[in-house]
C-alpha cells in the first residue's frame, strides 16, 4: 500500500524518541521500510530561527526525491514570513505553509497572522495549523471558515484538543484532520472518520520525534476498512497535495 508521511520532523534534538537519529540518511531508510512515496517535514530549528531553520530544511530536501517540506511562519514575523513563502512556496519541494501555536499569544488571529495568511493566497497551497492551546484551535478553524479558497490542516498537539477538534471543525469543510500518534489511539481515529468522513482524515508519523511504529499500529489496528486505510495514508494526502 502507498504511503504519504504529511508530518515529519527535521532538526529534532538528540533527545528525540527515534531509535535512530532523524537525520535524513535515516529518513531515506524510513521511507524505504514503509514504501512511501513522499515524506513531508517541517523543520523544528524554524521555531526559534524562522529563516535559518527554513533554510538548513531546504537542503535537506535535496537529498531525496521523496522529501517535501512544509515551511514555517510565524504570526510574530510577518514580513520574513511573507518574503520566505516567496522564496519557497514557489518551488515543487515545498507542499504548504505550516503555523505552530503553542499558546493563544500565537495564534493565527492575531493581526500579523491576518496578514500572512491573506498573502498565502496566492501560492494555492494548503495551510498546516499545529495547535496547542483551545484558543489556537478555534482561532485556526475560523480561518479556514473565513479563506474558503484555501485547503487547511488542522494538527491539535495534546490529547484534549485531537478529541475536540473533530466536532469542532465538522461543519469546516476545507479542513483536514491531522492526529498525532502520541495523542490519537485508533478508537478516536475511527470517530473522525464517522464525523468528518473518510476524505477529511490524514496520517502522518510525527517521525523524528517517535517511533513510526506507533502511528503505523494506530491505522492497522483500527475498526476501518482496508479501502478507508489506504484512503488516509495516501489517497487524502495526495489529493490534498496535488497541485503538480
Amino acid at each position: 500500500m502507498p504511503v504519504i508521511d504529511l508530518q515529519c520532523h527535521y532538526g529534532t534534538v538528540a533527545g528525540s524518541l527515534a531509535v535512530r537519529p532523524p537525520n535524513m540518511v535515516h529518513a531515506s531508510s524510513y521511507a524505504d521500510e514503509i514504501d512511501a512515496d513522499l515524506l513531508c517535514f517541517s523543520s523544528d530549528e524554524a521555531a526559534t530561527d524562522l529563516e535559518g531553520g527554513s533554510a538548513k530544511l531546504h537542503t535537506g530536501l535535496t537529498g531525496d526525491k521523496r522529501f517535501r517540506g512544509w515551511l514555517t511562519l510565524s504570526v510574530h514575523q510577518p514580513e520574513l514570513s511573507q518574503t520566505l513563502a516567496r522564496r519557497y512556496l514557489t518551488k515543487s519541494a515545498w507542499v504548504g505553509a505550516r503555523f505552530e501555536a503553542r499558546d493563544d499569544a500565537d495564534a493565527i488571529d492575531a493581526a500579523g497572522g491576518h496578514v500572512v495568511l491573506n498573502a498565502l493566497r496566492r501560492y494555492s497551497r494548503p495551510v498546516l495549523f499545529a495547535v496547542w492551546t483551545t484558543g489556537g484551535l478555534r482561532a485556526a478553524i475560523e480561518a479556514a471558515r473565513t479563506l474558503h479558497s484555501l485547503k487547511f490542516v488542522l494538527a491539535p498537539q495534546n490529547e484534549g484538543l485531537t478529541t475536540d477538534a473533530i466536532p469542532a471543525m465538522r461543519e469546516t469543510v476545507n479542513m483536514l484532520w491531522l492526529p498525532s500518534a502520541a495523542y490519537a489511539e485508533r478508537d478516536v481515529l475511527a470517530e473522525a472518520v464517522q464525523t468528518l468522513g473518510e476524505r477529511r482524515v490524514l496520517w502522518g508519523s510525527d517521525w523524528g520525534k517517535l517511533h513510526p511504529s506507533a502511528a503505523l499500529g494506530m491505522i492497522e489496528e483500527s475498526a476501518l476498512s482496508g479501502a478507508q486505510r489506504e484512503r488516509l495514508v495516501f489517497r487524502n494526502a495526495h489529493d490534498l497535495l496535488a497541485y503538480e
